[in-house]
């Protein structure tokens, strides 16, 4: 029977907490869960960076607590924020003296959100390909893009192979299309040949002729060193095409963070 008591006052006392803690609208605008589309459109909470949904829960009087699932670097988490009557008041009045979150508006949000869909964008392009990469660090990366997968960037750089993960990437500019300038690509193989030719010729005037043992010039080595010249010039001849075909084809610049986003919009 004592047993019986301890149970029931117990189930009174943890019935009475969780009284106390009720999930409260912040505006009829967002309901009871402000997902991650509204706290975009209302910027209800714009510094929670891979926010999903939110709840506020009253506590006390003048105490509430924030519960935010967020996503960082592919895991889920729940942070807890913890604000005053006040600070709830302030939230309440800037949702309210903003228009409603029609589908239009929606749409009108959206344009320009590249970060939404950051590796459906990044993975499409054309690689290998030299790119400018903004990190949220302020650091600018260039160097050419080889490959982009598990929102990991690998880029080539004179030195060696950075990697970067999509989360700290800010901005990134890259070309669309590589195969535009396709038609140039024998022209240039031709030049790039007949320079490494050119350049061994200019070498071979400016040393001395070498003799074998019966006083014949090797001209055999003259030969071989104009091979080498146009075999060098054939391989610069890809370099020379990617450097071209960069400069000569449009650079588009995408946004990919949020933070990228905001700044970009209040300029």
């Amino acid at each position: 029977m004592m047993r019986f008591k301890f149970h029931l006052t117990g189930i009174l006392f943890f019935s009475f907490i969780l009284a106390q803690e009720e999930v409260v609208i912040l505006s009829k605008k967002v309901g009871w869960d402000i997902d991650v589309h509204e706290n975009r459109f209302y910027e209800i909470f714009p510094d929670e960076k891979g926010f999903l949904n939110a709840q506020i829960i009253q506590l006390s009087k003048n105490k509430f607590r924030v519960s935010i699932i967020k996503e960082i670097r592919r895991k889920k988490r729940r942070v807890r924020r913890y604000i005053n009557l006040k600070e709830f008041a302030s939230l309440q009045n800037h949702v309210n003296m903003q228009p409603e979150f029609t589908e239009e508006a929606r749409i009108s949000m959206y344009k320009g959100m590249d970060f939404l869909r950051v590796a459906e964008i990044v993975y499409g392009i054309p690689k290998p390909q030299y790119v400018v990469v903004n990190h949220s660090e302020g650091k600018i990366l260039k160097g050419s893009l080889i490959v982009a997968a598990d929102n990991i960037l690998h880029v080539q750089t004179p030195t060696n192979i950075e990697m970067v993960d999509l989360s700290d990437v800010d901005a990134m500019t890259y070309r669309t299309r590589m195969d535009e300038y396709d038609y140039l690509k024998p022209w240039l193989i031709g030049i790039s040949g007949s320079a490494g030719f050119g350049l061994a010729r200019l070498y071979n005037s400016q040393r001395s002729t070498i003799y074998n043992e019966y006083g014949v010039p090797r001209t055999d080595l003259k030969r071989y060193t104009e091979i080498y010249g146009i075999v060098l010039g054939l391989i610069f001849s890809s370099e020379l095409f990617d450097a071209v075909s960069t400069l000569l084809t449009s650079a588009d610049t995408i946004i990919l963070s949020k933070a990228q986003y905001d700044k970009e919009k209040i300029k």
